[in-house]
């Protein structure tokens, strides 16, 4: 086929990414056989990048212009190793990543993936594949066991317009979590968590919130834009806040966790740690520079106010509509279309609010955190320990000010995330009393403490 006809008719086709998918993959190997590799040579190797069939061939066609390939090609070579559990060679790309300085600009995003050793006990449904690493095999297959109420609820909610396969991988590491948008494929790092009912329903409505991801691919390719390197940062704040939203749904906790993510976003908006427009304009260093603090949960609440202020069905219907807007041609025109207000102005309203409500308005006053002392004070830091009634997360869970009302940053002591009794690290700081506030979706508490 000559290289218009085959563009034409690729382009139909991607219209409807996932329903066409067989037939995309046929109309790509069809091309292999009667074309020649070489067709898929440089600019078009991302389209061998997306079949099963065509994986082997995408990774030699990279490795044969290795030293010209971009990070984001170089991230998705190493994530098609992953996926083929070729760990050699993910682990020589993963370097190579490292020594290009991918770690400087995301800590930890890819640690774990080029030695992830999958178990032979895994779950196989409709669409999903789940599994986890055999050095964790306890957690492992605890996590999993919900994986057929996930996949029920997905297909009833978004049914024919979903991938035809999805992975999900439970990896042994910390940190954020990448996914490889071409093949479906995410992972989760779950050495922090532990055997609960709570931490399941948590990471099962993660699955959620990452086929939100795969589901906005879908409606971007059929529309007549994509956003642009600039306009990525906005995408991303947009991307995240709506998946979260989304995951809601599953928890059946919609309304509890806007509570949570005003107040959230109170504590964020309030510190002045950035700049507001940084999370339109520099979505990227907030999230690492700023990794334990719930940027993620800051963006749900901008969710949120848009729900307030347009209603759930247009909130709802934000990506759905895309191929609706035809002649839009930027992510930015389509916001501004889209909501009929520019998205800074929108943000500098929804920060008033949050500000002026201080958090949001609905909390519900609980004791949160029962016990709390000091377990040790010195120049290098303050170690708190605390027994609370629901599992907690320090840094997005529980806010800590000095005297002058200065945001303090927080981690864990233990191992594990959402703990009833934990240790908090702190810097040290000057005053004696600190004020401490707990959220725990509807709930919240504030208290002095010396």
């Amino acid at each position: 086929m000559d290289e218009k006809k085959f563009w034409d008719r690729f382009n139909i086709l991607r219209k409807n990414l996932y329903g066409n998918h067989y037939e995309l993959e046929k109309l790509v190997t069809t091309q292999l056989e009667e074309e020649g590799i070489d067709f898929f040579k440089d600019s078009r190797m991302w389209l061998l990048a997306n079949f099963e069939s065509t994986l082997h061939i995408f990774c030699e066609l990279c490795e044969s212009s290795i030293k010209n390939l971009n990070q984001n090609m170089l991230v998705r070579l190493l994530l098609t190793y992953a996926h083929l559990n070729d760990l050699n060679n993910a682990k020589r790309i993963r370097k190579m990543l490292r020594e290009e300085g991918v770690d400087k600009e995301r800590p930890t995003w890819l640690d774990g993936v080029d030695d992830f050793q999958p178990s032979e006990n895994i779950f196989q449904g409709k669409i999903i594949t789940a599994k986890y690493d055999k050095r964790i095999e306890d957690l492992g297959q605890f996590l999993i066991k919900d994986f057929d109420k996930i996949e029920e609820f997905i297909i009833q909610e978004w049914g024919e317009i979903l991938p035809k396969k999805m992975y999900f991988n439970f990896i042994d590491g910390v940190g954020p979590s990448p996914f490889n948008n071409a093949l479906c494929d995410a992972y989760f790092k779950v050495s922090h968590f532990y055997k609960s009912k709570f931490i399941r329903d948590y990471l099962s409505s993660g699955v959620v919130h990452e086929t939100i991801h795969y589901l906005e691919n879908y409606y971007l390719n059929k529309g007549a834009f994509r956003p642009t390197q600039n306009e990525v940062s906005s995408y991303k704040f947009i991307d995240e806040g709506y998946a979260e939203w989304k995951r809601t749904e599953y928890l059946k906790k919609h309304s509890e966790y806007k509570v949570y993510t005003d107040n959230c976003a109170y504590h964020i908006l309030g510190s002045n740690l950035f700049e507001l427009t940084d999370l339109k304009d520099k979505w990227f260093k907030v999230m690492f520079d700023f990794l334990n603090f719930p940027i993620y949960e800051t963006a749900t609440s901008f969710t949120y106010f848009l729900e307030d202020k347009f209603g759930y069905k247009h909130v709802n219907r934000f990506w759905d509509a895309i191929p609706d807007y035809k002649n839009v041609k930027t992510w930015t025109d389509y916001l501004k279309i889209y909501f009929k207000t520019d998205l800074e102005d929108l943000m500098l309203e929804w920060k008033e609010k949050i500000l002026k409500n201080k958090g949001n308005q609905e909390s519900i006053t609980e004791k949160i955190i029962t016990y709390l002392k000091v377990e040790k004070r010195d120049e290098k830091g303050i170690i708190l320990y605390y027994r609370s009634k629901y599992p907690l997360w320090a840094g997005h869970n529980i806010f800590i000010y000095d005297d002058k009302m200065k945001l303090q940053s927080i981690d864990k002591v233990e191992k594990y995330r959402f703990l009833k009794e934990g240790r908090l690290k702190m810097n040290p700081v000057k005053s004696d009393k600190i004020t401490i506030f707990a959220h725990f979706f509807q709930y919240s508490q504030q208290f002095l403490f010396s």
